[in-house]
């Protein structure tokens, strides 16, 4: 995504979405929290959307799709709003593409809160959008770290806590923009990797068991095939996000202690 005159950018969001939504825009600020700089969270005094601006038009449109299908399956995801003509995203400044999704207004999971009802119930959530689909349904990227010809699902591919939201007593998974299809361990492992192994509070074994045990709940032999999977899964991840990424030193020394405390624990 290139970067755009942000004051340019509000002009066109509050334009489209006037024009286009009959919203209109209170406040609209640029998310801080975005790496890729393209999240903007519009406030209507009662009513707040997120938007997020696309470059790529088979991306916006894999978004979109998937999101729909999120919504369908009854995934706590944010969800499209459709414009006053029925589209699911608009253009803006010619070569981008505009999505508004709805504002989920809660709590973005914290490790203080993470306790063992709330493991649970990501667990359950995660096992939901792993099930709903066996089929790259989505043109979404196709990773396999391992020769692993097992389960096949979409993989959020960002499961870290600020991807993570607690509404309602509801677990909610935001940000599917990393999307990916592959082994459904993938995902688990990465889960694991960012709530249960990290450098502040260290190594949480009793939350990886209870993870696990209630994402498998019953299914012995699925457990018993893929459990064993995991620790490879989250070393690869961390060698594939290591090397894809430019890092500043600080979070390149965190994921090596996480490296480390999964090799040594895990």
């Amino acid at each position: 995504m290139p970067i755009l005159n942000s004051n340019q950018v509000k002009y066109e969001i509050e334009r489209i979405l006037k024009e286009k939504y009959n919203i209109i825009a209170k406040n609209i600020e640029k998310s801080a929290e975005s790496t890729d700089g393209n999240v903007y969270i519009v406030d209507c005094n009662d009513t707040k959307y997120v938007i997020k601006i696309y470059k790529e038009i088979s991306h916006t449109k894999s978004m979109v799709d998937l999101y729909r299908t999120l919504e369908l399956f009854k995934i706590n995801t944010p969800n499209v709003i459709y414009s006053k003509d029925k589209k699911e995203f608009e253009k803006i400044l010619d070569t981008n593409y505009l999505v508004v999704y709805s504002y989920i207004n809660g709590q973005q999971l914290e490790y203080d809160r993470l306790n063992r009802k709330i493991i649970m119930a990501i667990a359950r959530e995660l096992r939901k959008l792993h099930n709903i689909t066996e089929k790259n349904e989505f043109n979404l990227h196709k990773v396999q770290f391992l020769d692993e010809k097992g389960r096949q699902s979409i993989l959020h591919f960002d499961l870290t806590k600020n991807n993570i939201f607690i509404s309602n007593n509801k677990i909610y998974f935001i940000d599917f923009d990393d999307a990916k299809y592959g082994s459904a361990v993938c995902d688990i492992a990465i889960l694991i990797s960012n709530l249960f192994f990290s450098k502040t509070h260290g190594t949480d074994l009793e939350g990886v068991k209870i993870f696990i045990d209630e994402y498998y709940c019953n299914e012995h032999e699925l457990k018993k095939k893929e459990t064993p999977l995991i620790k490879e899964y989250a070393l690869q991840w961390i060698d594939y996000i290591l090397k894809g990424n430019n890092f500043d030193t600080s979070t390149t020394e965190s994921l090596e202690i996480r490296k480390k405390l999964i090799t040594e624990n895990l």
